[in-house]
Order: structure tokens, then C-alpha cells, then sequence
């Protein structure tokens, strides 16, 4: 039987998913699209053909890879704010970061590579993979820490809400890019599991929720079960 031939579309979308890998390791301006071609198993003039030029394959990685609000994360958002929503939220963020997520357009590694180099370089991607993913949807986990103010079960804190959950989401990217080699590059001494749940813990007391609050909505065992089975 003959394969299938492939749209336009399908082919554009091959080739995306073909080449993230070598963008993540190389970066962008360390990448040839010799280098492209090869890794998508078609020539450099079939590249062109669907790409005018590396910029624009670079532009369709970050459309590929940062469409709208993550469904997972809008959930949680769709919430009423709450204590609870802002614990499942961090939860969240800290396990898709450090452990991943079963389904997703760029696997996890790939993502944090493409993040690193992109700081490297112009910061093109991750400014647009931040703004997509996560700045977007500050103001509705701002709602969510006043409901804690507003319940007594957070403290208030000279940092703004904002930075304080800024700082929440770069705990959790840079546990992550320590992971990054083969051999980790710090030894937590912990599962990746572990990490979450000591990571989750430290931020929610970085936020400045009080003791008694992590001790009553944040239930690692429960949290873990919940999104082992929304895999």
C-alpha cells in the first residue's frame, strides 16, 4: 500500500516536529538548515519551499509549541479563586515543570532546551512561550492570593503579587534545567516526585501562605493521585 501523501499543512507540521529537537539542542543561531533538512528527512529546498527562511521555521516552532493557555493550567483557572485553586495552581505549575506532562506539542526536555538557548540568545521564544503560557493569566492567580488574604490564610508580604509568583514559576524552571543533562547537575537527593512536593511547599510559603493553611489545602499523596489520573 502507498503511503498517504501529505498536505501542505501536514508536511509543514512534520517538519516542526522534526526539527525541534536540533533548534533545542543548538539553538537558534548555532542551527543550519542543512542541519534542518536532515533531521526532517527532506532537502533543504523542500524547507525553503514551505519556510522562506530559518526565521520563519524558528516563528511556527513558537506557534507549535505556545498556542493559547494551557488546558491543564485554564482548569484550575476556570476555578473560583480560592486557597485551594491557588494551592492546585502551583501544584501545577511546579509538577509540569519539574516532572512534565503526558501529552504535550514539545516534550518537556525539548521545551526547557529551546527556553535556555532562547535566554541565550534574543529571548524570542521564551519571552513568547512566558507571555503565552503564564503572564497572560497572572492577574487571575493575583485573584486567587487575595482570596487567600482575604480568608486570613496569607500573609502580606512588601513583595508584589506578581513577583512573588514570578519567582514561584522560575523555582520551578530552573529545578527543571538542572535536570537537563543526563547526570543532573545538582543532586537534590529526592525522586522527581519528591522535588515537586518539597518544591510546591516552598513556594507556597514564599507566597506567604501561613502553616496552618499549607497544612489544610496541600496534601501531596492527594494532589499526586489527582494528576496521576488525569494523565
Amino acid at each position: 500500500m502507498r503511503n498517504k501523501r501529505l498536505t501542505c499543512e501536514e508536511r509543514k507540521e512534520a517538519i516542526v516536529k522534526a526539527v525541534l529537537p536540533i533548534f533545542a539542542r543548538n539553538g537558534f543561531a548555532n542551527t543550519t538548515t542543512r542541519e534542518l533538512a536532515k533531521a526532517a528527512g527532506v532537502s533543504e529546498a523542500l524547507i525553503y519551499k514551505h519556510f522562506p527562511s530559518k526565521e520563519s521555521l524558528y516563528a511556527e516552532i513558537q506557534s507549535f509549541g505556545c498556542k493559547g493557555c494551557d488546558p491543564g493550567l485554564r482548569k484550575f483557572l476556570d476555578l473560583e479563586p480560592s486557597t485551594s485553586t491557588l494551592v492546585y495552581i502551583i501544584y501545577y505549575i511546579m509538577r509540569v515543570n519539574i516532572v512534565g506532562r503526558g501529552k504535550e506539542g514539545i516534550c518537556a526536555e525539548t521545551r526547557h532546551r529551546l527556553i535556555l538557548n532562547s535566554c541565550l540568545e534574543d529571548g524570542s521564544f521564551s519571552r513568547f512561550l512566558f507571555h503565552n503560557r503564564f503572564a497572560e493569566n497572572m492577574s487571575r492567580i493575583v485573584e486567587c492570593m487575595d482570596a487567600a488574604a482575604d480568608a486570613g490564610d496569607l500573609v502580606s508580604s512588601p513583595v508584589s503579587k506578581p513577583n512573588l509568583l514570578l519567582f514561584a514559576h522560575h523555582l520551578a524552571t530552573m529545578i527543571a534545567t538542572m535536570h537537563l543533562p543526563k547526570k543532573p547537575v545538582v543532586d537534590y537527593d529526592a525522586t522527581r516526585d519528591e522535588l515537586v512536593q518539597h518544591a510546591v511547599w516552598f513556594a507556597l510559603r514564599g507566597l506567604g501562605l501561613r502553616d496552618e493553611a499549607i497544612k489544610r489545602f496541600y496534601s501531596p499523596k492527594a494532589l499526586a493521585l489527582f494528576f496521576s489520573e488525569e494523565k
